[in-house]
């Protein structure tokens, strides 16, 4: 298994190339990280494809050139050392002529408190094509559990982001899980600072369980200035 892995992976690093901005995907939402990860010895294979306007997946503002879908594929994987909570991933856009970088993201999380936790984490560090790549995505988020909703609410920065300005995001967003054919269901909502803190995006989405090892999600965007905008994920989970 652990062969096999690591050869999935040198394959993945292959596909870069191109010129596209390139970001790491934590676990979250829509658009903004949470202070979820992911479970122990657990990998979910990730396939995206973003349809037409503006994004900021995960914190990122400019996800993909507007107005063009995108293709994207990646893995993330987590930890769990002690009472620390560990994940890591590797993104890369890969349709011909969108390729870009790959970029890594990672995220330490701890409970300090019952129903709550807390992460710091960096996305959208580019191992490869640094030139053409954004800058990193530091951000702090704490999510709170309470029965009725998960609140999710947090602070991010990237040294310098569109036109070479710094720009800093607050983070909010809410989500609740249901069954549904005895399966999970999980709708929520977020909003991020985007255009340096002078407009929000907030997006609406849902994560839907279709088997043990499947996991679908889409969400809707809405920005203040341009054109909605959707995406489609699939999540491909196991553990090794």
């Amino acid at each position: 298994m652990r062969k096999r892995f690591f050869r999935w992976l040198t394959g993945l690093a292959v596909l870069v190339g191109g010129s596209a901005s390139v970001f790491g995907t934590p676990t979250g939402l829509n658009n903004i990280p949470t202070a979820d990860t992911v479970p122990h010895r657990t990998v979910a294979w990730q396939g995206f494809l973003n349809l037409g306007g503006p994004n900021a997946v995960n914190g990122v503002p400019g996800y993909g050139p507007t107005g063009k879908g995108t293709l994207w594929t990646g893995f993330k994987t987590g930890l769990q050392l002690q009472r620390v909570r560990l994940e890591w991933g590797l993104d890369t856009p890969i349709l011909p002529g969108q390729a870009g970088p790959l970029a890594f993201q990672t995220k330490v999380g701890f409970n300090p408190w019952e129903n709550g936790s807390v992460v710091v984490g960096v996305a959208n560090v580019a191992l490869t094509d640094t030139r053409r790549s954004a800058e990193p995505f530091t951000y702090g988020v704490v999510t709170q559990d309470f029965g009725l909703l998960r609140v999710h609410a947090g602070y991010g920065h990237q040294a310098y982001g569109q036109a070479g300005i710094g720009s800093s995001s607050l983070l909010a967003g809410v989500d609740r899980t249901f069954k549904v054919w005895e399966r999970d269901l999980n709708l929520n909502a977020d909003v991020i600072q985007t255009e340096r803190q002078h407009a929000w995006l907030p997006a609406v989405g849902a994560k839907y369980n279709l088997s043990s090892h499947v996991v679908l999600e889409a969400w809707a965007n809405f920005p203040e200035h341009g054109k909605a905008s959707g995406m489609a994920k699939i999540n491909y989970v196991f553990t090794y």
